[in-house]
């Protein structure tokens, strides 16, 4: 017998490994953060004695989903700036939201969009901070992100560029001094938390940041082995920004200066032509499909599917709360799919397996970790989730990957763990108090909303009794 410290045994175990292998009473042994053997209950029981046994009947066991996209501080506004576009949206709710937030309301906000991430099954998040001037506010989200527990991948935004486009002033700053601060938190943070916590760059939309912003970005992903990630085309707003200002569209112009890679994220890409996804195929970029923000703000339909045929990789993001209110990533496989079917005309151009690929193993190699997560696998790191089907929403269970994707919700998702760690068990946390946080968080919010005046977007609408 083997020890470990971690079994979970009689579980259905979708694997998503490269034979996307179902195992109907399975068992993972985990010892330390790593998956050390996956295979039928009663060959992995006889191998291995765990100091801790998880007992998985009828319940089926994913690999953690992978969210490649998310502003986690914006859980503070939730409900707010209903029917705005996003232009609009940023100037009225979440500009004044981050040049206004104190560091303990920006941590109290990031820890509940990380305990929703936890509940809907993600345990990898994309974190695309704004470029707040106070370092406080930045160190605030990963501290947030680290005792969270989940596997965190913090990006610092810089933004040189906008204000006759309604970027708030306190919100652009010089290229150097972001990048500058961008590389004190890598040095800080990069690898903490067990190599939980990574840190990259971002670059907020192509109508804030100057062509010297683009080409410095490169260079600072160069130079410290930093990922990008960019909100793109996310409406028509900004190629005709890109256009007026640079004489190409965003695709070429990012081209132009250096910024497409294999190590670009590239975020909500709906407004894309031929060939911009050609030059998104030539340079091996990685896409983020964040469906549910796209129909929240009228942005429109990306063309996920062309991209997937130009060879492209599609992970899946919920985007911020602002933009989604919730952080809900089995939403983002339902809607994903819904809405791609809806824009082909055709109920059968994406399957349920597909939209699981995109959130798991697509989400995973898009931001750098397919080595690492988005499969159960001996080797990779122990992050998964149970989900317990019998509630009136998911039951009968026929197939488990159409339950999944069409029928669970988050109170289908009773245990998540992290680099071997039981974060969420039966349903209750383990290393936080949950309802302390929730209660101290609605105060927080609602102080932020009266200082910022976002809550002035609330006249005429019912409000919550102040707490």
């Amino acid at each position: 017998m083997q020890n470990v410290e971690l079994l979970v045994q009689h579980a259905l175990i979708v694997t998503q490994n490269d034979r996307r292998e179902v195992i109907e009473d399975g068992a993972v042994a985990v010892r330390g953060a790593t998956i050390v053997a996956v295979g039928p209950t009663v060959e992995i029981a006889q191998k291995f004695a765990a100091s801790k046994v998880i007992d998985a009947s009828s319940r089926a066991l994913f690999p953690g989903l992978v969210n490649t996209h998310t502003h986690l501080f914006q859980s503070a506004v939730k409900g707010l700036g209903e029917d705005m576009a996003v232009e609009q949206w940023v100037q009225a709710v979440t500009f004044p939201t981050a040049v206004t937030m104190s560091a303990e309301e920006t941590y109290l906000a990031t820890l509940v969009s990380c305990l929703e991430n936890l509940r809907s099954g993600a345990t990898t998040v994309v974190d695309f901070m704004y470029p707040v001037g106070d370092p406080a506010l930045h160190e605030a989200v990963i501290r947030a992100m680290a005792d969270s527990g989940l596997r965190g991948r913090y990006s610092r935004m810089v933004n040189d560029f906008g204000e006759q486009y309604g970027v708030a002033p306190a919100l652009i700053h010089s290229c150097d001094t972001c990048l500058d601060h961008a590389a004190e938190l890598h040095a800080r943070w990069h690898g903490a938390s067990d190599g939980r916590i990574g840190v990259g760059l971002s670059v907020g939309v192509i109508w804030g940041v100057t062509e010297a912003g683009l080409r410095a970005v490169r260079r600072c992903a160069d130079e410290n082995q930093m990922p990008i990630t960019m909100h793109i085309n996310e409406t028509a707003f900004d190629n005709a920004c890109s256009l007026d200002r640079f004489g190409r569209r965003t695709v070429p112009m990012l081209a132009h200066t250096g910024l497409l890679g294999p190590d670009l994220l590239a975020v909500h890409c709906v407004d894309m032509d031929d060939e911009d996804i050609a030059l998104f195929a030539k340079h091996g970029v990685t896409v983020s499909y964040n469906a549910v923000s796209n129909m929240y703000l009228g942005s429109g339909v990306a063309p996920i599917m062309r991209m997937a045929e130009a060879g492209l990789t599609i992970g899946l993001g919920t985007d911020g709360a602002g933009s989604n209110n919730s952080q809900d990533m089995l939403e983002s496989l339902k809607f994903g799919a819904l809405l791609q079917k809806v824009a082909a005309h055709n109920a059968s151009v994406v399957r349920a397996q597909t939209a699981l690929d995109w959130a798991t193993r697509g989400g995973a190699k898009a931001v750098g970790l397919g080595a690492e997560v988005g499969s159960i696998e001996p080797g990779k790191k122990a992050d998964f989730f149970l989900l317990d089907p019998f509630t009136p929403k998911a039951t009968p269970v026929h197939d488990p990957l159409a339950t999944l994707v069409y029928s669970a919700g988050e109170a289908n998702v009773v245990t998540t763990v992290v680099d071997g760690h039981v974060l969420l068990e039966d349903g209750v946390f383990r290393h936080l108090d949950e309802p302390a946080l929730l209660r101290e968080a609605q105060k927080s919010a609602q102080s932020l909303a009266m200082r910022a005046g976002t809550e002035r977007l609330l006249e005429g609408r019912a409000r919550w009794r102040p707490v």
